[in-house]
């Protein structure tokens, strides 16, 4: 419902948007090709006019649905929308590829692109990453369905960005639990991190974060395994070099009480 009421405000945006567009079409656009066609809405394309783009797609797109070229004017009504930065009303277009011409030749592009505009609509770690999780959920997919997809490495290399994104947001939200002395809720954080987020390249700093809380609740022999994992998993990391440093001074202090 969410997703048809943005298509709905958008359509009735653009429809106000051709309107006007119509008028000036006589009058400056330089536009060569006869208004409702596909060669149209590309020349606009072309020349940057995103916003008569989309109204051209969208024209040629109502008027020729069952055309060749029409799941590709909707991909492109799509990737326009992506340009302008307008994700939400670019998923949106690449779900109605994907429903609309299940059997064109950009449907695994479309999965691909859907994600990527979940993705994008992801700001600072301070706000909702939810669509982190939408996005990761439309890769898998798209890994499951097209298992030997070009866009591996992409999707593979957006996995460890969203992975990323959600351990750097939850360390962040550890910083509250600490300060409400709340250190057993930390640990558990910290744990799922590790079990659930094995792509992120932030592995290092979990670890070392879960040694020191393990010390801090009195988990001498769990901390000091939390460091040698840290440093037998990242051993070039710096982290890895202040957990070696940790690891021997704790031998020496076990050494001494002996």
């Amino acid at each position: 419902m969410k997703h048809r009421l943005i298509r709905l405000v958008s359509l009735w945006l653009l429809a106000g948007l051709a309107a006007g567009l119509a008028v000036l079409a006589g009058c400056g656009t330089g536009n060569p090709y006869p208004p409702g066609s596909y060669e149209r809405a590309v020349f606009f394309a072309d020349k940057g006019k995103n916003l008569e783009a989309v109204s051209s797609f969208e024209s040629f797109v109502r008027r020729n649905p069952t055309d060749s070229l029409a799941s590709e004017a909707q991909f492109r009504k799509a990737m326009t929308y992506m340009k302008m930065k307008e994700y939400p009303l670019a998923a949106v277009e690449f779900q109605i590829l994907r429903k609309d011409y299940p059997t064109s030749s950009r449907v695994e592009e479309a999965l691909y692109q859907e994600g990527m505009a979940y993705l994008k609509q992801v700001g600072r770690v301070e706000r909702d990453i939810s669509g982190a999780y939408q996005a990761r959920t439309h890769f898998q997919n798209l890994l499951q369905q097209y298992p030997d997809t070009s866009f591996r490495p992409q999707v593979e290399q957006a996995l460890v960005e969203i992975s990323d994104l959600i351990v750097a947001k939850r360390l962040k939200e550890i910083n509250v639990y600490r300060q409400l002395g709340r250190y057993q809720a930390v640990a558990t954080t910290l744990d799922n991190l590790l079990a659930e987020e094995q792509e992120s390249s932030l592995l290092d700093k979990v670890l070392w974060e879960r040694a020191q809380v393990a010390f801090r609740l009195g988990e001498q022999e769990q901390g000091r395994g939390f460091l040698q994992q840290l440093v037998q998993r990242y051993p070039d990391s710096p982290l890895a070099d202040k957990a070696r440093g940790r690891l021997r001074s704790g031998a020496a202090a076990d050494s001494t009480r002996s």
